[in-house]
């Protein structure tokens, strides 16, 4: 059961046409509603505050809220679950089974074997393997308690050879699924190979894939997309980001051809289009970016939640194409009709989005001159769990706090802060060369003495594949040539 505060937050992430379900299905409901009020004021209220609390304390004296919480607990989970249910192929699935089984139960044997078939047909067109060994083994059920009425033992081998077969193909997806995890937790962890080791370890897996991948007899929609996606990491992890955009597209003509496979859960396809425009801001093609981020926002049947975070990616994606492109007018609006939502919707985001959404709001206040904004927008970061963010995203904020604190003049807070960095990137084996020619240049700068000679370093490090995307983010080029220009 669900404390107060988390069904506040349950009841605040209902949609309009959810909440107008739950009321019809409440109006079927006898006896005494006062979970129904609790449900009115809980979502009357915009937050869980003192305020709300003194209300249920007047509405629920002593302990008569318990019941109430409790049974608008299991009325909302039981309206969520039946909402748009049968649009699920999963939950169609479900009961078709459940339908054989009562009518096996009842003694309507044929009709009960027809409901399996039809799940197992339906099973098969939209891939869902596990669901229809399911209904198979359920079928094998019901044959032995009719002790195989009229079936054949080379029908019999046939049912049992189909449930052996996709057993086996499930058991190579997992593994692909798998291994595919392991590269996505260490490319948003880690971001680009840095270093000669991690692409190493990287080569290790890709072996492993093709393993894997020329190992299986049966191909299909899951099978392709997660080879695709793999492939595309793999390049953007490799620095290969034009191979990486050659896979996206490839993965995004596949998605549009089988649309009917995962329109339930457009998650998928919402990394998808996310990874073709993180490739194309590497790559710098922003006007491709134009019909992808039109794709990202039109992304059918998504809910709530997902809607919220397209809704700060695609902000997040035209801030970064708009401060790259030095278009400062465009930039500053962006940012000043947005600032008030992002400050009140920006925790219900993942930790990975809104620090990703703070540096790029930070670098837009940035380059517009507006030192102060630039800086409480990065301070929004610093204050997360450092392990909520990938280690090249930590660096960058740790970097952009840097710069920030430079162009303020802020001398006596950089000398103890690039100790603070130094010491903990060196921790985490994480101090690369740019890191270490910001906090040089920087330390020369406070000793008032001369920084020409990193502009010849910097010029070096950008023929540095390793190097190159995070002196890109930072336009690190322009800032050493005015941190020259300052001494």
């Amino acid at each position: 059961m669900l404390a107060i505060k988390d069904l506040f937050s349950l009841i605040h992430s209902l949609t309009k046409s959810e909440k107008r379900y739950f009321r019809l299905l409440t109006s079927f409901q006898q006896g005494d509603k006062l979970y129904l009020q609790l449900f009115n004021t809980l979502e009357k209220f915009k937050k869980f505050d003192f305020q709300l609390q003194e209300e249920l304390n007047v509405l629920f004296p002593y302990t008569s809220i318990e019941p109430a919480r409790k049974h608008l607990y299991r009325l909302l989970m039981k309206s969520l679950r039946q909402y748009d249910s049968e649009k699920q192929i999963d939950v169609r699935l479900f009961n078709l089974m459940q339908d054989s089984k009562i009518l096996f139960t009842r003694g309507l044997i044929d009709a009960s074997f027809e409901q399996l078939d039809k799940a197992k047909v339906l099973a098969l067109q939209f891939e869902r393997f596990l669901l229809f060994i399911q209904a198979a083994r359920q079928e094998l059920q019901h044959l032995i308690q009719l002790q195989f009425e009229g079936l054949s033992e080379q029908q019999l081998i046939e049912k049992q050879d189909k449930i052996s077969e996709l057993l086996e193909y499930e058991s190579r997806a997992h593994r692909h699924a798998a291994l595919y995890e392991i590269l996505l937790l260490r490319y948003w962890n880690n971001g680009a190979v840095r270093s000669l080791i991690d692409s190493i370890r990287l080569n290790d897996l890709l072996l492993e894939e093709h393993y894997i991948l020329n190992s299986s007899r049966l191909q299909s929609f899951e099978t392709h997309q997660l080879h695709l996606h793999f492939q595309s990491v793999y390049f953007l992890m490799a620095n290969d980001v034009e191979n990486s955009l050659k896979t996206f597209y490839e993965l995004d003509t596949l998605f549009k051809q089988n649309a009917h496979l995962w329109k339930d859960t457009p998650i998928y396809y919402f990394h998808l289009l996310h990874g073709i425009l993180q490739t194309l801001r590497r790559m710098e093609h922003y006007e491709e970016m134009t019909y992808f981020l039109s794709q990202l926002t039109n992304i059918p049947n998504v809910s709530e939640n997902l809607a919220l975070v397209i809704k700060y990616q695609v902000l997040e994606h035209e801030l970064y194409r708009a401060v790259n492109l030095k278009q400062t007018e465009q930039t500053l609006k962006l940012i000043k009709t947005t600032t008030n939502e992002i400050t009140q919707e920006v925790t219900r985001l993942p930790l990975q989005i809104q620090a990703q959404l703070w540096l790029t709001t930070s670098r837009a206040w940035y380059s517009a001159g507006d030192y102060t904004n630039a800086l409480q927008a990065i301070n929004q970061i610093l204050s997360l769990p450092t392990n909520s963010y990938n280690r090249l995203l930590y660096v960058c904020c740790r970097l952009m706090n840097l710069l920030i604190h430079a162009a303020l003049d802020n001398k006596d807070y950089l000398f103890y802060e690039l100790r603070s960095i130094e010491r903990k990137l060196k921790a985490n084996y994480s101090l690369y060369k740019t890191e270490k020619l910001v906090i040089n240049l920087l330390k020369q700068w406070i000793k008032n003495m001369p920084l020409r000679s990193y502009l010849d370093d910097l010029n070096l490090l950008e023929n540095d594949l390793y190097e190159q995307q995070l002196i890109k983010d930072l336009d690190l080029h322009k800032w050493v040539t005015s941190m020259i220009k300052k001494s």
